[in-house]
């Protein structure tokens, strides 16, 4: 039950773990891509430094060209090694990119990586070429293109809108600040060599427009933030002189000579230009904040994100947990209830009540299983509990009926001993009296019939539970015990004791040992061929008690006959009308039971069966080192001490039969006039 509860409950467990799985594996997904942003952003904002330094590599470059490529070059060396810290750290910010499966990205990442080799390549062609300064300048410029190119491409990959929003304003930016800082340079190169031809002209014009242009553009998409801080920094003295001169380089454009101071037009865009980078720092770190602010939102999102379905889960589970016990619950509480009933509580009824005799019986109150609720488990418990009030009903009625058979045969075996003892005592009447010996051995055998009788109506007892009412105070020895066991059945003349023993058997259980052996030597004749004799041996043990075995040489019995015959004689089945098919064996188990008599058969060999019968300590005792002479019987007092011997018959010698018979007798009359217990 359990199983098939949690198979209908996996179903939107697994549900809500995988839609969990998925949520969690997308706001996993999200940071994940957030950090790789924060990874570009980083690249751009080095990739900026490293187009800032470029930049004045570039104009300090076109002054030493414009020099004729001699004088001091510590500022000129002291600009490139700036360069090459930047390209540095832009390709260590590079290699932790990931890339993923963005072929397009991992191509521009390598343009980044490659940028160090082309630089290197032009500071050679600038210095020991020939080429013009306004072929350096566009040279520089063409690789810075290139740069900015590189770092323009890598927006798309930022997937945020705003922050896509912000580094496009940043790009624009930028690009003003490098045609602010084209300017310079080829504005500077010419007042250095003193003269600017057409090209270098048109060049000036060309960069101050788009300079206004992207200045314009960046207006127009810049936050009002960011336009209010770019309108506060660029103003100023310098601001102003650097636009009057620009006016002036451009009005006297076509004059060979232009009245212009190189160094003065030098430091004067140089101190407009960081000013226009201070805003462009401004607007790096404005990318920077909203990428921390995106990153720490796509965290927080992963972490609620995991939360509620764990929560979920854990609510499921809950809930699944509660549903799952209220019902396997009562399930348990029923099937232990159920084994209860059925392993202990009910046979422990069946037990009392087997157990009760003759007293008389009351109702017996059912313990309802302890489940109240309404659902289906509790109409099955209530369902349950009317079986076991049923079973025990059924139980009582049935023990009250076999209390009513069982008093029924007491009753009827009490009527027919007292008419078998009252029809033995005229039989020793007539045989004290009678002379003639044929009538005499018809009287013998009309005794030994009713001797058979009144056995019979013993087992009506056994049957009923009952005990025989007839007992002796004093112990009997076990010769007289086997021989009065014998006298009691049909064919005792087939019968030979051998290996008899000295000792004395309680006289209190007496008469049920003789019962139990003469029924085990009756089934002994019974099932033998009648020209076979029975032997029936006795000897004492060492540990104490007797043990007597009655070995016949009949048909015999299978294996599996005589485990369930010694299975039957160790637990006695309940009176039922199988018992009147085995009468015997039911009396031996029931009378073997009552005094702790182990009763077992085996096979005999060659074949047949022997039946060991073995006596507790408590039961039999050695009585000295004699035997009882042939005809004599041992005489004990109230204290059980033998006094003396009894002659059977001093007139003739008797056989074993009538001595078996004479010993009957002795038993018979002795029961009479000792009494009972």
């Amino acid at each position: 039950m359990r199983t098939q509860l949690l198979a209908v409950v996996l179903i939107p467990i697994i549900t809500a773990l995988v839609l969990g799985g998925l949520r969690i594996g997308s706001a996993v997904q999200n940071a994940q891509d957030i950090d790789n942003v924060r990874q570009l952003v980083r690249i751009v904002d080095k990739g900026t430094g490293l187009l800032e330094e470029i930049e004045d590599e570039r104009d300090v470059t076109a002054l030493y060209v414009a020099a004729g490529r001699t004088g001091d070059t510590s500022r000129l060396d002291n600009q490139r090694s700036k360069v090459d810290a930047a390209v540095a750290r832009v390709r260590t910010g590079a290699a932790h990119v990931h890339r993923g499966t963005n072929p397009a990205l991992a191509t521009r990442l390598a343009v980044l990586n490659a940028f160090g080799g082309k630089v290197a390549s032009l500071r050679h062609t600038a210095a020991h070429s020939k080429v013009t300064l306004l072929s350096v300048v566009d040279a520089y410029t063409a690789l810075i293109a290139e740069l900015g190119d590189a770092l323009d491409l890598l927006t798309p990959d930022i997937a945020h809108p705003t922050l896509a929003a912000r580094a496009s304003t940043l790009a624009t930016f930028a690009q003003a600040t490098e045609e602010v800082s084209r300017q310079r340079a080829l504005l500077g190169g010419v007042l250095t060599q003193g003269h600017v031809d057409a090209n270098e002209a048109q060049g000036l014009t060309l960069a101050g427009r788009q300079q206004q242009t992207l200045i314009d553009q960046f207006r127009s998409s810049a936050p009002p933030a960011q336009r209010q801080f770019y309108e506060r920094t660029l103003t100023g003295n310098d601001v102003n002189r650097a636009e009057t001169l620009e006016k002036q380089a451009l009005t006297g454009q076509g004059t060979s000579r232009l009245r212009l101071d190189a160094d003065e037009w030098f430091d004067t865009m140089t101190s407009k230009i960081q000013l226009m980078r201070l805003v462009e720092k401004r607007l790096v770190g404005s990318v920077e904040d909203e990428s921390a602010r995106e990153q720490h939102q796509a965290e927080r999102s992963e972490f609620v994100s995991s939360l509620v379905v764990l929560l979920i889960l854990l609510f499921t589970c809950g809930v699944t947990h509660v549903l799952v016990q209220s019902i396997v619950g009562p399930l348990h509480t029923l099937r232990a209830s159920a084994l209860d009933i059925t392993e202990r509580r009910l046979p422990e009824v069946v037990r009392l009540l087997r157990g009760s005799g003759a007293a008389p019986l009351e109702a017996i109150e059912v313990e309802p299983t302890a489940i109240n609720s309404t659902d289906e488990i509790g109409g099955v418990a209530r369902a349950f509990d009317d079986v076991h009030r049923d079973s025990v009903r059924l139980a009582f009625e049935q023990a009250q009926l076999r209390g009513r058979i069982n008093t029924t045969f007491v009753n009827l075996s009490q009527r027919s001993q007292n008419l078998v003892e009252r029809q033995l005592e005229l039989i020793d009447r007539l045989e004290n009296g009678e002379q003639d010996s044929d009538l005499l051995a018809s009287l013998f055998k009309i005794d030994h019939l009713a001797t058979r009788m009144r056995r019979n109506g013993e087992n009506l007892l056994v049957l009923a539970g009952e005990e025989a009412g007839r007992r002796w105070s004093a112990p009997v020895r076990l010769v007289d015990v086997l021989r009065a066991a014998i006298s009691e059945i049909e064919q005792y003349q087939r019968v030979q004791l051998r290996g008899l023993v000295t000792a004395d058997v309680d006289g209190r259980v007496v008469n049920d040992i003789v019962h139990l052996i003469a029924e085990l030597v009756e089934n002994a004749t019974t099932f033998s061929s009648p020209d076979t004799e029975v032997l029936v041996t006795s000897q004492l043990l060492s540990g104490g008690g007797a043990k007597i075995e009655i070995q016949d040489s009949g048909i015999g019995m299978t294996t599996k006959d005589l485990e369930e015959a010694n299975h039957r004689l160790l637990n006695p089945p309940v009176v039922d009308v199988s018992v009147a098919r085995r009468m015997g064996m039911f009396v031996v188990g029931r009378l073997s039971g009552r005094h702790g008599i182990r009763v077992q058969l085996r096979r005999s060999s060659p074949h047949g069966v022997t039946a060991v019968v073995v006596l507790p300590q408590k039961l039999v005792r050695e009585h000295g080192d004699h035997m009882d002479p042939p005809g004599l019987s041992a005489r004990y007092n109230s204290e059980g001490r033998l006094t003396g011997w009894c002659n059977y018959d001093t007139t003739e010698q008797l056989d074993e039969g009538t001595l078996a018979k004479r010993a009957y007798r002795a038993r018979r009359h002795g029961a009479r006039s000792v009494g009972k217990e």
